[in-house]
């Protein structure tokens, strides 16, 4: 409450709140999906981080169940990021077991200990408003999570709770259509339940044959829920179902394991790792046995943290996304419905992996991104990292090489996530030096690049040794030098990319083994260039363990696709019986449509590049040859763009985890290889970036790293 920007932040909140609650009554609910977010936001203008960080408070007055325990989890590891950008503070934590009254003293007790702004988990529908209503007047951002209140000034955030039980009781009702069922609800008067079971009594009323026996609550709780189902079960021998929700669903069915009745009544689950086990051992005692289990995500919580802070900080919230049954709730989409289709693949992710505890619940946390792309109008950003100001600082960019797409939607990318920072106040526009040319050429870029006083330069190198030297002495002057997408030696220089020699080593090894034996022809890059280097030491490496693959000649294709196109028509003259061919980047779609043209009987086998065109060219030739095959190892251009991201990192003043270096020189910071497309995945990814018409023929398959992977990858 001591902040300017707060301040403005919340006379915001309040205006908004008044247009939102003069509209109030039921508006129809929109799915809010979560963006699959490739390319940051480009956040504007920019505003001052505040001079003390925030300070948000959480009142929980229920800790008797996993999901709270994953809830309280996930907002202390989320703030935990906002605190490394001097944005919070430790979060205020009242949680315990307790009744309304209880969770009145917790809400003052956030109010006394001056909170910005608080999420509440409401134990009752109606009876915390008051309270909530009058921490709004006091100028705090109150934010009802995970279950929806009509209070004014109060954002509710979470998951639509009737859409969210409508979804198992609709499953239930078409699968058993009649029958006499039980039924196993919360809290009564809590919030979310009252909504589920208005959606369960809405979809039964549309299945007269279905005949409700009785209802009880379970309190959330897994053992009470046990206990409950096993007195339904011995008052009532031939139920023919039950619906339920949360953990107590892992108790009914613990309870119908235990009691083994025929045949098992028809029920519902819970999304958590230790019902799908129970799911598991039920197939074993009966194959046709079926469930449904839909995620009520904890990481709904973190989600409404990470919209809190965004206001806090002077976001303007998009009023558009609020619906709700009152008009006031941002809704976060359900992340997973397990049932008998999926089952299988959920089960080998969550349970067969061994990488979450029994106890897990399947989650879903949206990123800052795309909380920022989905909630937000273009406006307000925020100064991140760190909390003094830094800045602009200007980054060049040598390129020698400019005949390629490759290097065209590289230059797009960096360009792009520039303008993210730009909007951040941390970067000017990017010096870009870019033509082709040689190493000469190459060292004046360069030299215009220290000459330009630029803080950082990324630098694409044409040779492995020739810009060593001005490179160290940019290094020497200060200036953050960063190889990127090839490995140098060079003092003081970080390579960032993919492993190049791994690059190539996954599509030779896929050529030798299905090749095994023949005359093969190599078009390579730039002879000389670092990548090319590398990339033909891995094929040599190959071929070597396959003596019956035989070299007959090797040609540079400069990297260009009509010249690789012209080398393979030369060699298809000269070598007319030729077993195959190993190739890279563009020249694997010339040389594949050299191979068109001459129609060879057989055709050769060969590799291909992750590229929208070269996968139309595929398509074609499966017209052709049903059993023509390739491989596509993608060669994604974004690296470039990831680099510039730690760049911007590093000058800001993070600190890099060293123990992330690698490569040969252990200077380099490895990029994964985003998809490698087979035979086996042809069709899905064909689907995606072919047939879909979302990509033009020039577009690489391409993979930038957000800012949030960048920071949790390659920093301390």
């Amino acid at each position: 409450m001591k902040k300017l920007s707060k301040i403005f932040a919340i006379l915001m909140v309040l205006s908004i709140m008044g247009v939102m609650l003069a509209a109030c009554g039921r508006a129809e609910e929109p799915v809010v999906e979560e963006p699959a977010v490739e390319e940051p936001v480009v956040e504007e203008p920019v505003v001052e981080v505040p001079s003390e960080a925030f300070t948000i408070g959480i009142s929980n007055p229920f800790i008797s169940s996993e999901y709270r325990t994953q809830m309280i989890d996930n907002l202390i590891a989320v703030n935990e990021e906002y605190k490394a950008l001097g944005l919070t503070n430790d979060l205020v934590i009242e949680s315990f077991d307790t009744d309304v009254a209880g969770q009145i003293e917790q809400i003052e007790n956030l109010i006394n200990a001056g909170v910005d702004a608080m999420l509440v988990n409401p134990g009752d529908a109606v009876a915390l408003n008051q309270i909530l209503e009058e921490a709004v007047e006091m100028g705090i951002m109150v934010f009802s999570v995970d279950q929806e209140i009509e209070a004014e000034g109060v954002i509710n955030v979470g998951h639509d709770q009737y859409e969210w039980a409508r979804i198992s009781a609709e499953w239930f009702a078409e699968n058993l259509q009649e029958g006499n069922v039980v039924q196993i609800e919360g809290f009564i008067g809590h919030p979310a339940n009252v909504l589920r079971m208005s959606a369960v009594a809405d979809v039964f009323a549309e299945y007269p044959g279905i005949n409700v026996l009785a209802s009880e609550s379970g309190f959330w709780d897994e053992a009470t829920g046990q206990q409950v189902m096993s007195d339904f079960l011995a008052a009532y021998p031939n139920l023919d179902g039950y619906w339920t929700q949360d953990g107590m669903a892992i108790g009914a069915l613990e309870a119908v394991i235990a009691a083994n009745p025929d045949p098992y009544p028809l029920g519902v689950g819970e999304g958590r790792v230790k019902f799908l086990q129970l799911w598991a051992e039920m197939l074993e005692r009966d194959p046709d046995f079926k469930t449904i289990a839909v995620a009520n995500a904890p990481g709904v919580n973190a989600t409404a943290l990470r919209i809190a802070i965004e206001m806090l900080a002077g976001r303007e919230l998009d009023t558009s996304v609020l619906g709700g049954q009152y008009g006031t709730t941002i809704v976060i989409d359900i992340p997973i419905v397990v049932t008998p289709d999926n089952f299988a693949e959920v089960y080998e992710e969550y349970v067969a992996s061994g990488a979450y505890p029994d106890s897990y619940l399947l989650d879903g946390i949206m990123t800052r991104d795309e909380v920022v792309a989905a909630f937000f109008s273009p406006g307000a950003a925020v100064v991140e990292e760190p909390v003094e100001q830094v800045g602009p600082f200007t980054i060049g960019i040598s390129n020698p090489f400019i005949s390629s797409e490759y290097r065209t939607q590289m230059i797009d990318s960096l360009i792009t996530i520039n303008e993210e920072y730009k909007a951040l106040g941390l970067t000017n526009d990017l010096v870009i030096e870019s033509f082709d040319t040689d190493v000469a050429g190459q060292i004046e870029q360069i030299e215009n690049l220290i000459n330009a006083g630029v803080d950082a330069m990324l630098v694409n190198p044409g040779d492995a040794v020739a810009l060593n030297q001005i490179l160290e002495e940019a290094v020497e002057m200060g200036i953050m030098v960063f190889s990127v997408d090839q490995e140098i030696e060079a003092e003081g220089v970080i390579n960032v990319g993919h492993d190049q020699y791994e690059w190539a080593r996954i599509s030779a090894e896929w050529f030798a083994e299905n090749l095994q034996e023949g005359n093969v022809v190599q078009i390579e890059g730039f002879i000389g260039h670092p990548a090319n280097v590398l990339r033909m030491s891995a094929v040599a490496d190959v071929f070597a363990e396959y003596p019956g693959i035989n070299v007959l000649a090797s040609e540079s294709g400069f990297w260009d696709e009509a010249t690789g196109q012209q080398v393979m028509s030369d060699f298809l003259a000269a070598y007319p019986n030729l077993d195959g061919y190993w190739t890279q980047d563009g020249m694997a779609i010339g040389a594949l449509e050299a191979v068109i043209a001459a129609n060879p009987d057989p055709y050769p086998l060969g590799v291909g590049e992750g590229r929208v065109k070269f996968l139309q060219l595929w398509a074609e030739m499966l017209e052709r040859d049903p059993d023509f095959k390739t491989i596509a190892v993608a060669n994604a251009p974004g690296v470039n763009a990831t680099a510039l991201r730690i760049a911007i990192e590093m000058l800001a003043g993070r600190e890099l985890d060293t123990s992330v270096l690698g490569g040969q020189y252990g200077t380099t910071i490895v990029i994964d290889i985003p998809i490698v497309v087979t035979p086996d995945n042809f069709a899905e990814v064909y689907e995606e970036y072919v047939a879909s018409g979302a990509y033009p023929d020039s577009y690489l398959l391409d993979g930038i790293m957000t800012r949030d992977e960048v920071v949790a990858a390659f920093f301390n």
